[in-house]
């Protein structure tokens, strides 16, 4: 049975691992040279979410296997303005190990966001994908939007795009 913990600072190692994992799944899609971001960047990223402000960061488990994560705190202008956004949740990490996709764990962790989203007083949420990858049907299905909104992400140097939801 799968179950939602609180994640801890403990859990930081297997979150890495995980999310390479992850990353590791986009050359299936967006081709075979993606560079994969280095293991110290994005255990830095988990500490810069756990250090966040009222930050909220959950594990989907099954006995003791991580096989999932979702983390959001207040949303901020830009990753290099931290003027927070009233109102507006940003979901920084979504992530399912991939041998586990398609069993529901996304599902069930951004139902446990929303509602932990609107408890905390946010009306609206935020996140951000790769463009192009498989998350972006599921997060249509659960009522996201794109807004318009494109970046890149550096570490791998693919396009991302901005998707948001009322949460009413």
């Amino acid at each position: 049975m799968i179950a939602l913990r609180a994640a801890t600072r403990a859990d930081i190692p297997e979150l890495t691992a995980l999310v390479r994992r992850c990353d590791e799944s986009q050359r299936a899609w967006a081709g075979t040279d993606v560079p994969m971001p280095a293991s110290e960047g994005e255990e830095l990223e988990w500490e810069v979410r756990f250090a966040r402000s009222a930050a909220w960061i959950q594990v989907a488990v099954e006995g003791e296997a991580i096989l999932g994560a979702v983390a959001f705190a207040q949303a901020t202008v830009a990753r290099e303005d931290r003027t927070p956004i009233p109102g507006v949740g940003h979901v920084s990490a979504v992530f399912v190990d991939p041998p586990h996709w398609r069993r529901g764990i996304a599902r069930l962790m951004l139902d446990a966001a929303d509602a932990a989203m609107r408890a905390a007083g946010f009306s609206r949420a935020q996140l951000w994908t790769l463009d192009g990858s498989p998350a972006e049907q599921l997060y249509t299905a659960l009522g996201w939007s794109r807004d318009g909104r494109r970046d890149t992400f550096p570490p791998m140097g693919l396009d991302t795009v901005a998707y948001v939801k009322e949460l009413g």
